[in-house]
């Protein structure tokens, strides 16, 4: 997958501006704080998730003195090209497909498939179990149609569950006929995430020496309500639920099920979050997000697009050259960077651009492969 054309019209510093990207490259976006790098990260990160991985708030997004933004693209999937567009006005997104609406966003989200590291994402080990989910769901997402219509039903079936608790006198058997169901869409969704999270660990291992000169081991558990491997997962969940019956009666709320899940990130043995330095953890990140793109390449049968924002800060030469190495070679990736790096670094073609005052110039360097 690739990136051929972005436009970006009144998008944070951009009031308009077109860009061209080359496929299976890397694209090194060079420049000072706040001269608008990682808006076309986000600019791309939006056109793949409908969403900024920097703010909530969409206004946020919109140039100055502006009511709307739009982002364009021309995106390689397969050797066919796409043309998508997103307008954004008053909080609402209008999505174009080839010019024509595309009235879900559930049928526009994956067109361009973007992996993310940014700084920010250090905090998934020692963040709130919601993050994690999030982690896991949107991957899924876009990995898996079945995946987002189960989880779509399931979270409809957890509304009425709760509002039916809620009522002044809870009508049991409702509650009871709304567990069976969420019971069938939970036994779906576990069953997924747990054969990619098992899928992900053992990607992530391949990746992980190659930032390391000692043998170091990634586990990734994960938790849920019931034993993953239950023979019956379904009763298993229903009687899950008939235990906690009395508390989700008092709290109004349902204690138990799949939107309570978790992960825990285990490094040789111990947990991450306990005993693994910074260095350590980013190493494992990176390790994660590379393993991420080799799933999808082998569901999809192509890779994803690589974003790394202000990846080589706290990583020495040594690593910044092992990170390079251990990126597919036909994939490609978008890089910023604060500081001049060597086309010594890189082991296969890439291109340097200049960002200033929202304005990017291509640099000198090409290295042929």
């Amino acid at each position: 997958m690739n990136i051929q054309k972005l436009k970006f019209s009144h998008f944070r510093n951009y009031d308009s501006a077109s860009f061209s990207f080359e496929p299976a490259m890397i694209h090194v976006l060079f420049g000072r704080n706040a001269q608008g790098k990682t808006n076309i990260l986000e600019g791309i990160y939006y056109l793949s998730h409908l969403r900024s991985f920097r703010t909530l708030k969409t206004g946020s997004l919109i140039e100055h003195d502006e009511q709307a933004f739009s982002i364009e693209c021309l995106v390689e999937r397969k050797t066919r090209l796409e043309d998508l567009r997103i307008y954004v006005e008053d909080h609402k997104k209008r999505l174009f497909r080839y010019g024509s609406p595309v009235p879900a966003a559930s049928s526009f989200v994956g067109i361009v498939n973007a992996i993310l590291f940014c700084p920010d994402d250090l905090n998934l080990f020692s963040s709130s179990p919601s993050k994690r989910r999030q982690f896991m769901d949107m991957e899924l997402v876009k990995l898996s149609r079945t995946y987002t219509s189960t989880l779509s039903h399931y979270q409809k079936l957890l509304k009425d569950r709760n509002a039916a608790l809620k009522a002044f006198h809870p009508d049991s058997l409702l509650i009871e006929t709304l567990g069976v169901q969420m019971a069938k869409e939970a036994r779906i969704l576990i069953e997924q995430r747990a054969s990619f999270l098992s899928l992900l660990e053992e990607k992530a291992n391949e990746v992980l020496p190659v930032f390391s000169e000692s043998a170091e081991t990634l586990q990734i558990r994960y938790k849920t309500s019931v034993e993953t491997d239950s023979e019956n997962l379904e009763e298993a969940l229903l009687e899950a639920y008939e235990k906690s019956i009395k508390k989700d009666k008092q709290t109004k709320n349902t204690s138990v099920g799949i939107h309570r899940d978790d992960i825990e990130f285990i490094l040789n043995g111990k947990l991450l979050t306990q005993t693994a330095s910074q260095g350590q953890k980013r190493t494992v990140l990176l390790a994660l997000k590379i393993g991420l793109a080799k799933i999808i390449e082998e569901k999809s049968g192509q890779y994803p697009i690589m974003l790394l924002d202000d990846v080589f800060s706290e990583l020495d030469n040594l690593r910044k050259a092992a990170l390079i190495a251990s990126l597919p070679k036909n994939m490609q990736v978008f890089i910023t960077t604060s500081e001049e790096l060597s086309p010594a670094l890189f082991n296969r073609p890439v291109k340097f651009y200049t960002v200033e005052n929202a304005k990017m110039k291509e640099g000198i360097y090409h290295v042929e492969s």
